[in-house]
């Protein structure tokens, strides 16, 4: 009876090993279509590490817009001074100014709020190094203004009281409520979900089972920049144009479909 030489017969071994070990990490291929994919495609091995049965998994987005009803605005008064002293006091008596112009224009204390308040020293570079010029004091406010029509009025009223020290970083527009625009944008997104499901199936051959799971990501609106040009009023004569146009709430619904 022949026998293999025993380093023969080891390396055979080691490749049955391998070969089985290949063989039992095979999974079936996934197929995809534009935020849809096919797990399972009747193989028990890959259906056991994902469901107990062939599916379909899908995320489908809706939107809903309407014009904004809020604005967010974000400004500052910034001083530079020799002292902190001298830029702190000129600072305090420009936001003043600025605060009392917010309420001119009926904005309510809630809807006025610090952002921040900074003191930092001010420095000039030359041939000999750095030199200390004096402070800058900056303090910022976020401010809500709730009619979008008085908007313009708010923010000339605002250049116009703190001058030269005003600093406007931009604004934003939304909305007080989204409520019934989530409902919107959520019953278009569930369609949404619906239709690739059903588009998946069909293209693999398959019908479309019972929807197993579904979850929803979180929804958000895009904000709107202030325009560059518009941060500064030159004159009080003519009105700064503000625009809200619309503004749309998006949802994400992602869904497991069983498929038969």
């Amino acid at each position: 009876m022949n026998k293999l030489p025993f380093r023969t017969a080891t390396m055979l071994t080691a490749c049955s090993i391998a070969l089985l070990a290949v063989a039992c990490s095979f999974q079936t291929p996934t197929a995809s279509l534009s935020g849809g994919s096919i797990a399972g495609a009747r193989n028990p091995a890959a259906q056991a590490t994902v469901y107990p049965f062939d599916a379909i998994v899908v995320t489908g987005q809706g939107s809903a817009s309407a014009p904004s009803d809020v604005v967010r605005l974000s400004l500052a008064v910034s001083v530079t001074a020799d002292t902190v002293a001298d830029a702190r006091e000129t600072a305090a008596e420009a936001m003043t100014d600025v605060r009392a112009s917010l309420k001119r224009r009926r904005i309510l204390d809630s809807d006025i709020a610090t952002s921040h308040f900074r003191i930092h020293p001010e420095y000039e570079y030359g041939p000999d190094g750095r030199k200390q010029i004096g402070y800058t004091v900056s303090n910022g406010l976020s401010v809500t203004v709730r009619d979008i029509d008085n908007a313009a009025p708010v923010i000339d009223d605002a250049i116009a009281a703190g001058g030269d020290h005003l600093v406007f970083n931009g604004l934003n527009f939304g909305f007080s409520n989204t409520t019934e625009l989530e409902k919107a944008a959520r019953e278009a997104a569930v369609d949404d979900m619906r239709d690739k499901a059903s588009q998946l199936a069909v293209y693999s051959g398959r019908e479309l089972g019972d929807l197993k799971v579904v979850s929803e990501s979180d929804f958000g609106g895009p904000g709107v920049p202030f325009p560059a040009a518009l941060t500064r009023a030159e004159s009080a004569d003519v009105e700064t144009p503000i625009s809200s146009g619309e503004i749309a709430v998006t949802v994400s619904i992602s869904g497991v479909y069983e498929l038969k």
